[in-house]
């Protein structure tokens, strides 16, 4: 299972629970139920100059992504200036709460996980101003917990791709940045960033978790559930549990965009490729699944 959208085909929406609590905040839906995802909950969020979103906690995980603008994050009881490429988590139960007080809108990536339900109410409001004024986040400082900001230079060299999960030359020319993950305090999800080069690609594979990507720039061929699609800047993509996918960069510039998973993969057999099962089904000499399976 798969879905493809174009994110500026997605209206922002003041959410209904929000409205009494929130000033200028609205929120673009772009993987939940609706497409048929268990675990994600995926959104473009925006915050007008002026705006607020109160104090809150969730029963579920967050994570987010800043893309464009300034905004005032109060998380845990600190409030810190955000900018874009900050990222962070913000965990079950934590209380936080949003400002902008620059001149524009400031628009974030969030990620939720495990995905929340309208029925009991997963989101609670618990008064009270966040701050109008805050310093950016000292992440030098052990004490500042939840946060991190994303560079250019931060991207390794390209080469095959080696992460938790998987070791192998099926994925090639890629770069990646973990930003949201198990040491930066998360438990249900992960937010990365990846690049591929020209040429480079993640061929078929599936997962026992769900994924996204939101494209910032480039194009690639991605082969989803065995259907060929053209995804560029401004795309999103969202494969489910064991729906096979693989991304192919056939440009001349890089492609990238920030990925998420949901659950926290495992820390073995998280990648399933097609080519691996392929060749030992040729070296067993078998000529057909059906083969394989009797």
């Amino acid at each position: 299972m798969h879905h493809v959208l174009r994110v500026s085909e997605v209206p922002l929406q003041e959410p209904d629970q929000d409205r009494v609590h929130a000033r200028g905040y609205r929120r673009a839906p772009l993987v939940d139920h609706g497409c048929g995802a268990v675990h994600t909950g995926l959104g473009l969020c925006q915050l007008e100059a002026g705006g607020t979103l109160d104090r809150h906690l969730h029963s579920y995980e967050e994570s987010f992504f800043v893309l464009e603008g300034d905004v005032i994050l109060e998380l845990d009881g600190r409030a810190y200036r955000l900018e874009t490429g900050d990222y962070g988590v913000v965990q079950v139960g934590v209380p936080h709460g949003w400002r902008n007080t620059a001149d524009g809108p400031a628009r974030w990536l969030e990620m939720l996980s495990p995905q929340p339900r309208s029925h009991p109410r997963d989101t609670f409001f618990l008064g009270g101003e966040v701050p109008h004024t805050a310093e950016r986040p000292d992440l030098a400082d052990p004490s500042v917990r939840f946060l991190g900001h994303f560079e250019d230079s931060q991207l390794p060299p390209p080469h095959y791709l080696q992460m938790d999960g998987y070791s192998g030359g099926n994925v090639e020319g890629i770069s990646l940045k973990m930003m949201v993950d198990r040491v930066l305090g998360a438990q249900h999800l992960t937010m990365f960033m990846v690049e591929f080069q020209p040429g480079g690609a993640g061929n078929v594979h599936d997962h026992p978790f769900e994924e996204c990507y939101f494209l910032l720039a480039g194009q690639a061929d991605a082969v989803l559930d065995g259907k060929r699609y053209r995804v560029r800047a401004g795309d999103v993509v969202w494969t489910g549990v064991g729906g096979t996918h693989g991304f192919f960069n056939t440009g001349q510039t890089p492609v990238r965009w920030i990925e998420t998973q949901a659950p926290q993969p495992p820390g073995q057999q998280a990648f399933r490729f097609a080519a691996d099962w392929e060749h030992l089904e040729r070296k067993l000499g078998y000529s057909s699944p059906q083969e394989v399976r009797r």
